[in-house]
């Protein structure tokens, strides 16, 4: 938490320009792993990076035609970032491997990369910022000089053809290995010069960022080989917090909105379930002032038959019947397809009449029929036998016979 408001600041650069990644890469997994967990900024070193004072799409023409690298090359083997502003067109690349090595040990080591960039990248935005400000000298060049160990790069500012500065021309050459204490001090009254204090054998140490605590943000944040990403300001948490607060207290709002319609609806339900009880109960005396005594006494026959009904339906032996047809089944082996009762005819006048039940089922043969009939007890008759549609196999033997009985439900077996 504390490097996220100021993190860490870091350069990497090569012991030499004909060295490779693994060294450098090295150092930064030591560094990494005594900083786990933190968030840094690493500037690089400009033996890493080709740059060019122009838009992306020049500035691929010009690599290609100067330093043989096709647009198809450099898209697999480099990252490139561009600025484009009215005054200011800068392109600059760094070698996918690198990036791709540093990104990968920032990750096993939870370390966050808020910005991997050139390291002369935020003076040459103080400088142009400067610049802008200052009143323009008719045709006169500025030149920033970003000196480090082994090499020079100039940044050359001028006027356009609208009388307005910007960035004509950058390029690199190389220097003295002992760094940049030994460089000559400009003469040139519109020169300046920005140094890297790091030792020429130093793959890694603390970048010196003058201004660093004062930084705004700018164009060089654009150079970021690690991002894009959005920096999210201040103000932006102060506006999440309130949103986040106004949505709070309209929730709120919104669920007592709700329970009160809620309760509104009841109170409206209640009142409306009172006034039908008072109009059907105004309604009542006169309905049955108005039905004589013989409506009342056919409503009473009525219910008095249908109530007889239903307790000659319930008081038949249903259980009885059912086992009986069930037992006769398992007897005989037969399958049992169909069961069928009148219950209308338990309603007759004649309390000792017993309701036919029909049955059918699948037999093995005429014999087994003929029993499983008799099983049923008194007045079981055979209606009929044929032979099935689909006969089947099962475990009691061959079924082909197709039966159907009736039996007055209810007779002793």
């Amino acid at each position: 938490m504390t490097t996220s408001w100021r993190p860490h600041q870091v350069c990497l650069r090569p012991l030499s320009p004909q060295a490779g990644h693994e060294v450098a890469l090295k150092a930064w997994a030591q560094w990494c792993e005594q900083n786990a967990g933190s968030t840094c900024e690493l500037a690089l070193s400009g033996h890493w990076l080709i740059t060019c004072a122009a838009p992306r799409e020049q500035a691929l023409a010009q690599w290609d035609h100067y330093l043989g690298l096709s647009a198809i090359a450099l898209e697999q083997a480099w990252v490139l970032r561009s600025v484009q502003k009215p005054t200011l067109n800068l392109s600059c690349a760094a070698p996918r491997a690198l990036m791709e090595g540093i990104q990968k040990i920032a990750r096993e080591h939870s370390v966050k990369l808020q910005w991997v960039g050139p390291w002369w990248a935020r003076d040459a935005q103080r400088w142009l910022t400067a610049l802008g400000k200052a009143p323009a000298s008719s045709g006169d060049e500025q030149t920033l000089q970003a000196l480090e160990p082994g090499l020079n790069t100039h940044l050359t500012v001028g006027l356009d053809d609208q009388g307005k500065r910007c960035l004509r021309q950058v390029w690199a050459e190389a220097s003295d290995e002992a760094g940049p204490s030994n460089a000559v001090v400009p003469t040139q009254a519109r020169t300046e010069q920005t140094r890297l204090d790091i030792s020429a054998d130093t793959s890694l140490a603390p970048w010196p960022n003058p201004g660093s605590s004062t930084w705004q943000s700018g164009w060089a944040d654009e150079l970021d080989f690690a991002g894009p990403r959005v920096r999210t300001a201040l103000w932006s948490w102060a506006l999440l917090i309130l949103g986040v607060a106004a949505c709070m207290a309209v929730a709120e709002q919104a669920q007592e909105a709700a329970v009160a319609q809620a309760e509104a609806q009841a109170m409206l339900h209640r009142l409306e379930r009172a006034q039908h009880q008072q109009t059907m109960a105004r309604a009542a005396p006169r309905a049955a002032s108005a039905a004589g005594p013989a409506a009342r006494q056919k409503l009473d026959e009525a219910a008095t038959r249908q109530a007889a009904q239903v307790a000659q339906w319930l008081a038949y032996p249903w259980s009885a019947v059912i086992g009986r047809v069930e037992q006769s089944a398992l007897q005989e082996r037969a399958v049992l397809t169909g069961f069928s009762l009148d219950i209308s005819s338990l309603g007759a006048a004649k309390l000792d009449v017993r309701p036919p039940v029909r049955l059918q089922a699948a037999l093995r043969d005429d014999a087994s029929a003929l029993r499983w009939v008799a099983a049923h007890g008194e007045g079981a008759q055979m209606l009929g036998r044929s032979a099935l549609s689909t006969p089947f196999e099962a475990m009691t033997g061959h079924y082909g016979l197709r039966a159907e009985a009736t039996w007055p439900a209810g007779a002793t077996p």
